[in-house]
């Protein structure tokens, strides 16, 4: 297991990881972004479900899908998701009791 949750970084991972990359690393796409979610992650060609994981914020959906964790780091902190609700949703995933992220 690696920091990821695939050993080899999937497709859908990359995708997902370049678009919180742009969003956060590039102030004009923060701001289309933020004028019309929609629209913005079109240009991505994105699962409707891979961008719900983004416009809803889900950050253990994220980490789950392979999104580099220092790009999960920055969005949680671009999108002003608290530390305490973001580190929730990483324990989340963890096996109860012994600290081990779930397989």
């Amino acid at each position: 297991m690696s920091n990821w949750r695939q050993m080899m970084p999937t497709t859908e991972a990359y995708l997902l990881d370049k678009v919180l990359y742009e969003l956060h690393h590039k102030p004009d796409d923060l701001a289309a972004y933020n004028e019309d979610k929609a629209a913005y992650l079109a240009r991505f060609r994105l699962t409707p479900e891979l961008a719900e994981k983004i416009t809803s914020n889900d950050v253990a959906g994220l980490y789950e899908a392979g999104v580099n964790p220092y790009l999960l780091r920055a969005h949680c902190i671009g999108m002003r998701i608290p530390e305490d609700v973001s580190l929730a949703a990483l324990r989340s995933l963890m096996k109860e009791g012994d600290g081990k992220w779930l397989n």
